[in-house]
């Protein structure tokens, strides 16, 4: 057996890899689709999307392997890794490599193998998608030239996540340097220290230090420590010892992420205090260096330091800077979001109705085109640069997280500098004052670019799911004909295998159907028809339409009919899709032979109704998921039963787009409660501004 060599940039690439954050991650439907579909179509009982770590090779998809990790040492992936073509073996007991593997001698017992090296944006070889064969086979240029198609889209969906990581990262950032930068209470010196603990519980490191630098020593002002040592704010060290000598020569932000193994390695800093990784910024003050913060600890950094932690900890110097100086709070706004996208500020809604923007960072010229000194008179000119349309809903959300103090999070198009129309984001926190009005805290970004990537996403989905409708539909028409034995007798073996397919097939027909439902959706192109009617003959009409499926799993339904003369505004066809949701989900989640619970119940606004099961529950790690597109519970009491994972977020959009809502509550193992919520009366028309 020949165990594979390291690749030469090995150690790049095992932190390109951890960077990618897909090690002993949960499995997902997205790799699961693939590894799916390239098994059946090579016609092979195992397909592996599989990422080489150090020692090991660990499997983000498995199909038909019941393990999620093998030695690196006998892997025939990390022989795939080292080249950029496809990596075929076609009998593994005949080459030298391989023939006494254990992994041909034992289980799986390989003899065919095929994988092609899986890459991220730049060009790090991670892994690879690998077909494997109990028995031994030929592999064709037409067949590598598949298996690479394969691979492209598990590289796309590696790219996504990097996308998603990225927007993530700058979102938390962001985030906690706005947290940071508005906490105004106690003194200087505990705001400080308040910052340097929570900017290293997000760089997960031990040490933080605000230092001074006067000639050539070294002085620590504040600082934070995870596990206490004998470090105290006022001792002093000559400066050429410290690590804040090499930031000082250079004059910007320094990260060094194994100072065992950089060119710093022999400086005395490092033989003294032993650290390994280091994340330092300036401080500078009257543009004098006046110190640093700076981030450390004993262990090396993997992966390595973002751009964007190192802007967080630049743009924290400078806060830092501000702060000592006592300069005011818009000052202190403006320099830390200097170099970040979008923009910071407080919005103002007074009890008249009026509205200012008391501050906003210098970013509200590029989004609005509007100055802040005119944002802190009148906000008009703000609400005037958003789309018609969407201006209801934004001025509708302003005035909801008002009224209950919730978040603000909205999306919407703005004016752009060429006239265009752009999609920007906004997030901000209430806090109501004294005098009743009600004061944001926030950011507003650009995010065009991610919106247009989940436009092509959803017309991919779109399209391909009209494509399908026609000869998926003549295809699942033929089988039932076969099924009915309209076209003669078939043999029993046939006849099961034709019932196979055609339960398939109408599966996959309720999956475009959903797939086509939520884009509508989404895209708001799905008709509504509200108007005030009776609600119980629709409630009554859901449960009959349902009766077939109930009674083939012995489940009864009790309607408890206690507002049976109540109406209310829906749109009776969309109210009965989201309730038979509902009733769909309680009937396959509950045991053969149970009961489910339609009762309702009066709010101030709203009539809820209520589907009330004794099924298993909904998981704690799924709570947050549940309303979201292709959400599943991952259990081996859920994997089985059939769904497409649309029907709930199909739900939530329905209920949205009708002035409702949905929700539930649940206790693991002792069912759960759905509910949907109908507004009572017409919505009133929304002020513009």
């Amino acid at each position: 057996m020949r165990t594979p060599d390291r690749p030469q940039n090995e150690t790049s690439r095992l932190s390109a890899l951890e960077a990618a954050q897909l090690l002993d991650t949960p499995p997902e439907e997205r790799f699961d689709r693939i590894t799916r579909l390239a098994a059946k179509t090579f016609a092979v009982p195992i397909c592996l999307v599989s990422l080489i770590d150090k020692d090991r090779q660990w499997f983000k998809s498995c199909y038909g392997l019941g393990v999620r990790e093998t030695a690196r040492d006998i892997s025939f992936c990390g022989h795939a890794i080292l080249g950029t073509d496809t990596f075929v073996v076609e009998n593994a007991l005949q080459d030298e490599r391989f023939a006494d593997n254990p992994l041909v001698t034992g289980e799986p017992s390989i003899r065919f193998y095929a994988g092609t090296p899986l890459e991220d944006r730049n060009g790090f070889r991670l892994g690879t998608l690998c077909l494997i064969d109990r028995k031994q086979r030929t592999f064709s240029k037409d067949d590598q030239k598949t298996l690479r198609d394969f691979a492209d889209l598990v590289e796309r969906e590696f790219q996504y996540q990097e996308l998603g990581t990225y927007y993530a990262g700058r979102t938390q950032a962001l985030n906690i340097l706005n947290d940071i930068s508005l906490d105004s209470n106690g003194s200087v010196s505990e705001r400080i220290e308040r910052a340097l603990a929570t900017a290293t519980q997000y760089l997960k490191l031990e040490t933080a230090i605000v230092s001074n630098i006067t000639g050539g020593v070294y002085t620590i002002l504040w600082h934070y420590e995870r596990h206490p040592t004998s470090l105290e704010n006022g001792i002093t060290f000559p400066l050429e010892q410290t690590y804040c000598s090499l930031l000082a020569a250079q004059g910007s932000v320094l990260a060094i992420d194994h100072m065992a193994r950089s060119r710093f390695s022999e400086h005395p800093c490092y033989k003294q205090f032993q650290l390994e990784s280091y994340l330092a910024a300036p401080v500078w003050i009257d543009d004098e260096l006046f110190g640093t913060v700076n981030f450390s600890s004993t262990i090396p950094r993997r992966p390595v330091f973002t751009e964007t932690e190192k802007t967080f900890v630049n743009l924290l110097g400078r806060w830092i800077a501000d702060i000592i100086q006592q300069q005011k709070h818009t000052e202190v706004l403006d320099k830390l979001v200097a170099n970040a996208p979008g923009m910071l500020y407080q919005y103002r809604l007074w009890p008249d109705g009026h509205s200012t923007f008391p501050y906003t960072s210098g970013g509200i010229q590029a989004i609005y085109r509007v100055t802040a000194e005119q944002a802190a008179k009148d906000a008009s000119p703000v609400f005037e640069r958003i789309h018609p349309d969407d201006l209801p809903i934004v001025a509708d959300s302003i005035q909801s997280s008002a009224e209950n103090l919730t978040p603000w999070i909205q999306k919407y198009r703005i004016r752009w500098k060429d006239d265009s129309w752009h999609w920007v984001e906004g997030k901000a926190r209430p806090e109501r004052l004294p005098d009743d009005s009600v004061l944001w805290h926030g950011y507003i970004v650009d995010i065009d670019e991610r919106h247009k990537i989940e436009e092509m996403k959803s017309q991919f989905i779109s399209t391909v799911s009209h494509e399908l409708r026609t000869p998926l539909t003549s295809i699942a028409g033929s089988l039932g004909l076969l099924n009915s034995s309209s076209l003669g007798p078939l043999p029993e073996k046939a006849e099961q295998m034709v019932s196979i397919a055609l339960r398939n097939a109408e599966q996959l027909k309720h999956l475009i159907n959903d797939l086509l439902d939520i884009e509508k959706l989404v895209s708001g192109r799905m008709a509504m028809h509200p108007a005030r009617q009776p609600v119980t003959p629709v409630i009554e009409e859901s449960i009959e339409r349902m009766a077939p499926f109930l009674e083939s799993r012995q489940i009864q339904v009790v309607h408890q009919q206690d507002h049976p003369d109540i109406t209310a505004w829906f749109d009776p066809q969309r109210l009965s899709q989201a309730l038979n949701n509902l009733l769909s989900n309680a009937a396959k989640f509950s045991e053969e032979g149970a009961s489910i619970a339609v009762s309702s119940r009066m709010l101030p606004d709203h009539l809820r109704i209520l589907v009330t099961d004794q099924g298993t529950g909904i998981p704690d790690s799924f709570r947050s998921r549940i309303f979201q597109k292709f959400a599943q519970a991952d259990s081996s009491s859920t994997r089985g039963r059939q769904g497409t994972g649309l029907g709930l977020a199909i739900t939530r959009e329905i209920m949205i787009q009708m002035g409702g809502s949905v929700d539930f509550e649940s206790t693991e193992g002792e069912g759960a409660t759905f509910w949907l919520e109908i507004p009572l009366e017409p919505p009133e028309p929304s002020e513009s501004s």
